[in-house]
């Protein structure tokens, strides 16, 4: 089978291109299309934007209660991939595209690859899951439900079934509200776990006993400002909630007057929101696709990116741009640029410089714009909490649900810091902080560990942290908290709702915060990273290491 993957892609490229095939390497690409399967009755549904497949198969054959096996007769997925059968037992499966990503690389799967022709014992839970793997070794998971109909007590009854299964492959036409939308989109997919295809909205229809069934009105894509927007869906049955997000406008972007450019529809379907209108997409708006009496809701978000926050522009040991990041390179350099195996991001590194611990670190911040002396620095009993030395947070005005650091820890039994706070400020600066300014807390998502895949400490901000990479990086996704913390948080063991300095200096600077209940606009975002926990409090281990490849933030 894999020489015939290589023909097949040879007669592509000598034909054209192949969008599957890179030629300077192995290819990356694991996409699912379609799996057909001997038994099944009618077409698959398949539900590309939550890594899920639902076969309808017929009555079990004559005698037999149900099937306990299917057969593969037909595979549609990238040149190169192989399909394998998951032997890890998993009783969770997620509807977050990214979140199926991270699953898909931490279990274990057979090593034989499965073909057209083989068999597949079809579980009590009548449940199996997939794997994709590319030519490099990157892999993605898809759920397959099997729906088994009862046997019927009497032969003399038995019907072919009329209905089609849901979700059919058929291309739909265009709705009443895509008329105004263009034949291409110029914007990229905001985020390369989530598979764009005409089928990735495909849901189940709605339908009663003897009557035609009626679709489920879809948003089939959606584009914002010029970037297309990615789905995504959360929960289970009635419960699933969906969800389109733009994650990389230009950094500042007003979110809240943002035009929609490109919108298409399921047939039949309309909605409340038009092509070359503008509307406020800055906290989950709400968006009602109908077709006659059946609807569906979507929310739909947008924001961007910290310029920078890939961590690939360098100047010396300072990242670009150094408006927006800083370090505290004065006394020793323990912050440097990481680049090895393709990865290029930062190294921070805990030393210690005349008895003291010096944290390597990076921050949105200013590192000691009052010009307090080397010395004067270094004296712990002067300064208590170095973070009164810097003047922390920059300029936003977005409200993401997620953040993402792609990082290694070696901690020698220390802790790292990765973190975001949102912050609604009254002012703006804190080194320019009035007796009446007011710093509230939007938001917070906080990771602290003694390791990188999240073993120790309770972290309730952490969705999920991957397994390492070819590179030894790891992905840990942090849910922001809007409003109180939520109780376990890292944030109960820091200076952040400190009453008051520690410093008796006139030159430190207040980073305090109040706590806030979510609702209050964002002004400000404070984002930290550093290789010891409570470096700021001159504590740590020599030695410790925190590399970080990059921050993303999700809508």
């Amino acid at each position: 089978m894999r020489i015939l993957k290589y023909c097949l892609a040879i007669a592509f490229v000598l034909a054209g291109c192949s969008a599957d095939y890179d030629t300077f390497g192995e290819s990356d690409y694991n996409k699912l299309v379609d799996v057909a399967f001997a038994e099944q009755d009618g077409s698959v549904s398949v539900y590309s934007g939550e890594h899920r497949i639902k076969v309808n198969l017929k009555e079990p054959e004559k005698g037999k209660s149900t099937w306990e096996f299917v057969t593969i007769d037909s595979v549609d997925m990238s040149h190169f991939a192989s399909l394998h059968l998951v032997e890890s037992a998993l009783d969770e499966f997620p509807t977050d595209s990214a979140a199926c990503d991270s699953l898909a690389r931490a279990v274990s799967y057979s090593k034989k690859e499965l073909e057209v022709g083989d068999r597949v014992r079809i579980p009590e839970n009548k449940i199996v899951y997939l794997l994709v793997v590319s030519e490099s070794g990157e892999p993605s998971i898809w759920k397959v439900e099997f729906v088994i109909p009862e046997v019927k007590k009497s032969s003399s009854s038995k019907t072919s079934s009329s209905s089609k299964s849901e979700g059919s492959s058929s291309a739909k036409s265009e709705g009443s509200c895509s008329s105004k939308a263009s034949s291409s989109s110029s914007g990229k997919a905001e985020s390369s776990s989530s598979a764009k295809s005409s089928d990735s909205n495909k849901d189940e229809s709605s339908s009663s006993e003897g009557s035609t069934s009626v679709e489920v009105p879809v948003i089939k894509s959606l584009e914002i400002a010029g970037k297309t927007a990615v789905l995504d869906s959360t929960g289970e049955g009635e419960n699933i909630a969906y969800h389109f997000h733009v994650d990389s406008l230009e950094f500042r972007t007003d979110l809240s007057n943002l035009e929609v450019t490109a919108l298409e529809l399921s047939e039949g379907a309309s909605c409340d929101i038009e092509v070359g209108e503008a509307y406020d997409f800055s906290d989950n708006k709400k968006v009602v696709v109908k077709n006659g009496d059946v609807e569906r809701t979507y929310t739909v978000k947008a924001g961007y990116q910290l310029p920078g926050s890939d961590f690939d522009s360098w100047k010396g040991d300072n990242m670009l741009p150094d408006s927006i990041w800083d370090n505290a390179n004065t006394i020793v350099t323990t912050t440097t640029k990481y680049s090895s195996g393709g990865v290029v991001g930062i190294k921070m590194e805990t030393t210690v410089v005349l008895t003291k611990v010096a944290s390597g670190s990076t921050y949105t911040a200013d590192f000691n714009p009052n010009g307090v002396g080397t010395l004067s620095m270094a004296n712990a009993s002067t300064w208590p909490d170095g973070n009164e030395l810097i003047n922390f947070g920059k300029k936003f005005a977005a409200r993401p649900e997620y953040v993402e650091f792609t990082f290694a820890y070696e901690g020698k039994g220390d802790s790292c810091d990765l973190y975001v706070l949102l912050e609604s400020r009254t002012g703006d600066e804190n080194l320019d902080r009035g007796a009446d300014d007011v710093n509230t807390l939007v938001a917070s998502a906080w990771y602290r560990s003694e390791t990188a895949d999240n073993t120790g400490r309770e972290n309730p901000d952490v969705v999920y942290v991957s397994e390492k990479d070819a590179n030894g990086m790891r992905t840990v996704r942090l849910k922001f908290a809007y409003g109180k913390p939520l109780e376990g948080s890292p944030i109960e063991h820091s200076s952040v709702f400190a009453t008051s300095l520690q410093s008796r200096e006139k030159k430190a600077i207040d980073n305090s915060l109040v706590e806030g209940d979510g609702s209050n606009g964002v002004t400000h975002i404070r984002v930290v990273m550093a290789s010891s926990a409570a470096g700021n409090f001159y504590e740590g281990t020599k030695g410790a290491q925190l590399i970080v490849d990059g921050m993303r933030l999700v809508y």
